[in-house]
């Protein structure tokens, strides 16, 4: 999408290469089976209260791209919905989120603390200001005052189904998985009790707009499209998951696929990215790709080679493994092994693989 650093005035830059991505035929082909449904539900990567120079949340550029492409390039006219959920770093985490921020962003969220309405719920509010600081809010208004159907939806407050109403999905999930890819059954049975109703109502294309972040777990390694919806989209606390989080991750992703019946598209894109410690305090880099497609395993593959450059955690990760053949399917080895030469170097987490902390790294700036 650009050469060198990333500077603001390179915005304009990086909105064009992502529409000029959504008129490639393949991926217009791709992109066909949202097109044909009653709506489509963008998830974004909010993850807490962070400005997106930061790299830790969406760029407010590649969602504006990202809708303008649903309405000028598809010619959708249905409803486009920005879906999320509530978190503990967007709830009663926000002040523990306080004490690992820098001093200007820190100002920021004290001063809306201060004067926040103490009537709101707290995960209402941390919600709102989320949408606030992505310029998601004022997106979403400028569309609706050019007389789009565009909004958003609290999924956290919406209710979910019962056992009947869910039975059939369930019971397809079940099928289409296996006990050597079902997570443990604390966390299987938190993950099926709440599915949200809404996706029996209407026929739902679901978009995961991701950005490229590091992550502190050996099995997963990176936060990316997968994880945008499995663990994203989960209207609780997401906590539990992290007892067996790759397997967690497959089982819940592919039970949102089943919903949407593979209406599912991923858009990995920067400016910015996170390395080292992240998904949340790690170091801001510059992440000059879009990389997009209905199959979210090799979207991750392609992203986390171009982060690392590193084939061989590629081909080892669990949560490749697990999700390999059951979501999707990972990409040809000689594929990877080109993508190699475009690698950033990010700077793994501490508790990445040993393959991967071994590696020499320049990471930038």
């Amino acid at each position: 999408m650009y050469d060198c650093h990333f500077k603001d005035q390179l915005l304009p830059q990086v909105y064009q290469r992502i529409c000029d991505l959504f008129r490639i035929k393949e991926v217009e082909n791709q992109m066909q089976p949202l097109i044909e449904s009653d709506e489509i539900w963008i998830k974004p990567n909010l993850s807490i209260a962070r400005p997106p120079e930061t790299g830790c949340i969406i760029h407010p550029i590649s969602a504006k791209a990202l809708v303008d492409c649903l309405f000028n390039v598809f010619d959708f006219k249905k409803p486009v919905r920005f879906v999320e959920t509530k978190t503990f770093h967007k709830g009663q985490g926000m002040t523990e989120l306080l004490l690992k921020l820098p001093p200007n962003e820190k100002v920021t969220i004290e001063e809306k603390l201060r004067y926040r309405d103490l009537n709101e719920d707290i995960h209402d509010f941390g919600f709102n200001f989320l949408l606030e600081l992505s310029k998601i809010k004022r997106l979403v208004e400028l569309y609706q005052e050019q007389g789009f159907d565009v909004g958003v939806i609290n999924l956290s407050k919406e209710s979910v189904m019962a056992v009947k109403e869910r039975k059939e999905l369930v019971d397809k999930l079940e099928q289409m998985s296996s006990k050597k890819m079902t997570p443990l059954e604390e966390i299987r049975d938190r993950i099926v009790n709440h599915i949200p109703k809404m996706l029996r109502k209407n026929k739902i294309g679901l978009i995961s707009l991701a950005v490229p972040k590091t992550y502190d777990d050996p099995d997963v390694v990176i936060t990316s499209a997968m994880k945008n919806v499995a663990v994203g989209l989960h209207p609780r606390y997401k906590g539990f998951m992290h007892k067996d989080l790759a397997r967690a991750i497959v089982y819940n992703y592919l039970l949102w696929k089943i919903a949407c019946e593979d209406r599912v598209f991923g858009l990995v894109s920067g400016p910015y990215g996170m390395d080292c410690e992240g998904p949340l305090y790690g170091r801001t880099v510059d992440f000059p790709y879009v990389i997009a497609g209905s199959d979210l395993l090799k979207v991750d593959c392609t992203v986390l080679v171009l982060m690392f450059g590193n084939i061989e955690i590629a081909k080892q990760l669990t949560l490749f493994r697990h999700a390999n053949h059951v979501v999707g399917k990972m990409p040809q080895l000689a594929d990877l092994k080109r993508l190699a030469c475009h690698s950033l170097s990010f700077k793994p987490s501490v508790r990445s693989p040993s393959c991967l902390q071994a590696q020499t790294v320049t990471g930038f700036f």
